[in-house]
């Protein structure tokens, strides 16, 4: 069967149209599956130059400001409080009286031992006038021996025997009553005066003395409360005789009170800054290093301050160790206040005229370094000396001036630690004086 001329026109349109469409697909498949783009430009690593100038290290932490000094006294002779003498805020000088209980049972007691003390001392009066006499008759019987006598007669011989049956004992066993018996008035009244001592002690205790200079920051007691009674945990306060205690103001527990003390001082004039470090920031630090101070409350201010002290014992939270540190400042803003945030970076190395490259340049596989070279030449293992985050210094491998690629992403910081193909602080070394943020800087030429 032979088809029309005009029907054979519309199949030769219709395989026309779908050799078209699969053409039109294929070359679109081409495009989305097969054809691979070219290099972008915008994937070329940045590169940097290997510089020269001082290299430094750093870690970092944030505490608060504390006083240097402070006291929490404690009144040591039990007693109801009749006056409060100190206000929040009030400046005292060391020794200045803060708070009195009442002294009626200390008086009392002193007068107990004053009227002992007396009569211990008219006992050592009266043992010595014994003594003196036993040693007086020790020393007539003794001469009497030694003298020749005539025979006594009948009448002297029983005068003698009689005297004989009125002594009680010979001289010298009196002599050695006499003795031992004013060694123990003497220990009698030894002890007297020790209680008398104690006795004015107490007294003197009924009044709460300052030990330290400073501004009182919390009264914790009040007329009418029942303080003292506690033991002294530090201050100028010493206990002696009968259980009594002096004191010029002691820190300690009190037993009806919610502070520490009865009063809280401090010495607003000398603070300091106490930070946590983690533990391998701690290994780094040691009494002696310097260290910059920033507070929260004063942002535009810099503070130097020096590492006094690490505590050797560790403290624990969330199974997060850490070590506190304690940094003097040389010198406050007039408006410092005890509890405010102060930020801590402690240089823990630093090395001058040293070459250095961005720490974004370094790659790290175990000890090894290595650096890929901007030339095209490959990698290249290098050595390195102190390591801040921001820039590491060079000690072998690379001449100052070659060309470096960094790792992936420019220089900068991220929450002040380096992290592997991520950016570090500080900004590309160049010409002048520069200072990486985060643990490291640099300070080219």
């Amino acid at each position: 069967m032979v088809l029309p001329r005009h029907k054979l026109r519309g199949l030769s349109f219709v395989n026309v149209a779908l050799v078209a469409v699969v053409l039109v697909i294929g070359v679109t498949a081409y495009f989305l599956f097969f054809r691979k783009d070219p290099p972008a430009a915008s994937a070329t690593r940045p590169t940097a130059a290997v510089q020269r100038g001082e290299v430094t290290a750093s870690v970092s932490s944030s505490g608060t400001l504390q006083s240097s000094q402070t006291a929490s006294p404690q009144f040591e002779t039990s007693g109801t409080v009749t006056q409060v003498l100190v206000k929040v805020g009030q400046v005292v000088a060391k020794g200045t009286p803060i708070a009195k209980i009442d002294p009626a049972a200390a008086e009392r007691q002193l007068r107990i031992a004053q009227q002992n003390q007396i009569a211990s001392a008219n006992s050592v009066t009266a043992a010595e006038e014994t003594l003196s006499d036993a040693e007086e008759a020790l020393e007539a019987a003794e001469e009497a021996s030694a003298s020749p006598t005539p025979t006594p007669t009948a009448g002297q011989q029983q005068q003698t025997q009689s005297q004989g049956q009125g002594q009680s004992q010979s001289p010298e066993v009196a002599v050695s009553n006499a003795e031992a018996s004013l060694a123990k008035a003497k220990a009698d009244k030894e002890q007297a005066d020790q209680n008398v001592e104690a006795a004015e002690a107490a007294v003197d205790a009924t009044t709460l003395k300052a030990p330290i200079a400073g501004t009182i920051t919390a009264v914790n007691g009040a007329v009418g409360s029942v303080a003292g009674g506690s033991s002294s945990g530090s201050g100028t306060g010493s206990t002696s005789g009968q259980g009594s205690t002096s004191s010029q103001g002691s820190a300690s527990t009190s037993t009806t009170t919610s502070g520490s003390g009865f009063v809280d001082i401090a010495d607003l004039k000398a603070l300091q800054v106490v930070a946590a470090f983690a533990e391998a920031d701690a290994i780094k630090i040691k009494a002696g290093q310097t260290a910059t101070v920033t507070l929260n409350a004063e942002p535009g201010t810099t503070l130097t301050a020096a590492l006094a002290s690490v505590s050797p014992t560790p403290t624990t939270t969330n199974g997060v160790v850490s070590y506190s540190a304690t940094f003097s400042l040389a010198k406050l803003p007039a408006n410092a206040r005890i509890g405010q945030t102060a930020n801590v970076t402690v240089q823990t190395a630093k090395v001058a005229d040293a070459l250095y490259v961005p720490s974004t340049a370094i790659a790290t596989s175990g000890t090894t370094y290595t650096v890929t070279m901007a030339d095209g030449s490959g990698t290249r293992e290098v050595q390195v000396g102190v390591r801040g985050d921001s820039y590491t210094q060079i000690t072998s491998g690379l001449n100052e001036g070659d060309q470096i690629e960094l790792l992936q992403g420019a220089i900068g910081t991220q929450n002040g630690q380096n992290r592997q193909g991520q950016p570090g602080g500080g900004q590309l070394p160049g010409a002048g004086i520069g200072q990486g943020t985060g643990a490291g800087g640099f300070r080219g030429r």
